[in-house]
């Protein structure tokens, strides 16, 4: 019994030690219309305001695993709904001034609790770098002006901001318009050093795969 006992909290202490960030939401950078923001009461014409629907939306990240006492490896699985934000498309296809949305990192849960608290505070530095940030800029694919309905295979232009990094990045989604709603859902990845952060490291931790994978499903509702 004791030697179970101990197995059990040695394999606690091991998923502890497997971080995964995420990636995160932009600083407003500017697109190439200055004609409106997303926060301005008047838009051009032709152009549409959404706001992201926190409740519908959520973002996944997944990284890949082998802790001690575990025979095979697993995925380390975080996910956050606490995202806010809203942007305005332009008829031409580009976004206004301001248009980004913002994940609290603070909020991310797996299965495991001492594992959110060792990447929170170990990998992503939450009390310094709380958000993550994602500025668009451009959308593809999808034809301009936008159909009230419809679904399209999508590429998103912007800058991805998280650990106080921020780089730029090409991202492809599948984009749903229907009922005065766009959902966009895709999936992207990257490394951890390419956002300043440090593979996860510990005496219990056989290995973690330098794959950060990110999935986003996002809901956002014209108002």
């Amino acid at each position: 019994m004791p030697s179970r006992i101990a197995l059990a909290l040695a394999a606690t202490v091991a998923f502890v030690s497997c971080a995964a960030p995420v990636a995160s939401p932009p600083v407003p950078t500017a697109t190439s219309s200055s004609l409106a923001t997303a926060t301005a009461s008047v838009l051009p014409a032709g152009a549409r305001r959404f706001a992201i629907v926190t409740e519908r939306s959520v973002a996944t990240i997944r990284v890949r695993e082998q802790v001690a006492a575990i025979p095979a490896p697993g995925d380390a699985i975080l996910t956050t709904r606490a995202f806010s934000g809203s942007v305005v498309l332009l008829p031409d296809g580009s976004f206004a001034s301001g248009s980004a949305f913002a994940a609290d990192l603070d909020t991310l849960k797996s299965d495991e609790p001492l594992r959110d608290e060792w990447i929170k505070f170990n990998t992503l530095n939450t009390r310094v770098y709380p958000r993550a940030e994602f500025t668009l800029e451009r959308v593809s694919g999808v034809p301009m002006p936008i159909a009230a309905q419809g679904e399209w295979s999508s590429t998103l232009e912007g800058t991805m901001k998280i650990h106080g990094v921020e780089r730029r990045i090409t991202w492809p989604v599948q984009v749903t318009r229907s009922s005065g709603e766009v959902r966009v859902r895709g999936a992207t990845a990257f490394h951890f050093g390419d956002y300043g952060m440090a593979v996860p490291a510990n005496r219990l931790i056989l290995s973690v795969v330098d794959d950060v994978r990110l999935e986003i499903d996002l809901v956002a509702r014209e108002p």
